[in-house]
């Protein structure tokens, strides 16, 4: 599958190689039972064939899976579609969905998005044994499960970086390609359409647990025996159609709003605690752009730019966006 779209909204993702579960947030908030009647269009690699076919109506009020086969019948690709159609969903992170095999085996929440896929990439270039960072856990605040993010300790070989920290955000990661290899901040894609135009978000709420790891080390490897690993917990409100990645997430001047874990609220490693975010409005809606936004958490701060500590675990799970009405 290369590309994928809902004739009733308009709007065409890239599917990046390697990703088996597909995510498409409808640009236009939709009646829910709208989504018993939509039209998928989709690209697929010339003389393949995909099973349903495409281009008639079907229920998107669950997941649709298809099957992508090969000319010659010798290879298939099942894909998972998922139709989100609201301002977060799975927030309690009680649904997961399955990619990969054997080893290369991993979940990941329903509408959300992990680097696990970057770690099966690593996986092929022999360091077969690496544990995904990112990953379903047990232990929850409430229901059933919760997000567990672990910082991995890499460096395995000259290609894979000396830490990999567990993370979650909703985006997606883009293919692999010279220029993510010479900038891996580039990888990463963060935004969804923000539909809720009528009110806007007013505060981030999260429960979380966090663990920091023993050994902090800088990106080289050096210990650095005065630092402490902190887990990155924050939402940003950003307006154009174009995804934000890891090199402006935080300071792209389309950003209009962030709301961002100052570590004012100590966290336990034992229990959750509750932490209630306000976005902070960097300037005003601008009117007729489209919005986009994205929630970012991951075990390490720094460990975009492969620093922090190998071992630290955030658990997250219950996260809410509030919103408010315009002011007049």
């Amino acid at each position: 599958m290369l590309t994928f779209s809902i004739r009733e909204d308009g709007r065409t993702v890239v599917i990046p190689s390697g990703d088996h579960v597909v995510n498409y947030y409808l640009s236009t908030h939709l009646d829910d039972t709208a989504l018993l009647s939509l039209t998928p269009e989709i690209t697929i690699t010339e003389n393949a064939t995909i099973v349903p076919k495409p281009g008639t109506p079907m229920d998107f009020s669950r997941p649709v899976t298809f099957v992508v086969s090969s000319q010659s019948g010798d290879w298939h690709r099942t894909y998972t579609v998922n139709i989100i159609n609201t301002i977060l969903t799975n927030s309690d992170f009680e649904q997961w969905q399955g990619s990969g095999s054997g080893n290369n085996y991993y979940e990941t929440p329903v509408g959300w998005s992990t680097a696990n896929n970057g770690v099966r990439i690593i996986h092929g270039m022999g360091v077969p044994d690496l544990e995904f960072p990112t990953y379903k856990t047990d232990e929850a605040f409430s229901g059933r499960y919760a997000v567990a993010m672990c910082t991995r300790l890499g460096g395995q070989t000259s290609m894979v970086p000396n830490l990999i920290s567990g993370s979650l955000f909703l985006g997606y990661l883009g293919n692999v390609t010279l220029l993510t290899i010479a900038n891996p901040l580039l990888l990463t894609k963060f935004g969804v359409p923000y539909t809720k135009t009528s009110q806007l978000p007013d505060s981030l709420i999260g429960y979380l647990r966090y663990i920091p790891g023993t050994d902090y080390q800088d990106p080289r490897g050096n210990i650095c025996p005065d630092s402490t690993d902190r887990c990155s917990f924050y939402a940003v409100l950003f307006e154009g159609s174009e995804p934000l990645d890891g090199t402006n997430i935080q300071s792209s001047e389309r950003i209009i709003a962030i709301a961002k874990y100052d570590y004012k609220t100590p966290l336990s490693s034992t229990t959750y605690t509750r932490i209630a975010l306000p976005f902070v409005y960097r300037k005003p809606v601008p009117q007729g752009v489209p919005l986009q936004y994205s929630v970012i958490a991951s075990s390490s701060s720094k460990g975009d730019l492969y620093e922090g500590a190998a071992g630290s675990m955030l658990y997250l799970d219950a996260v809410q966006i509030k919103l408010k009405n315009p002011e007049k």
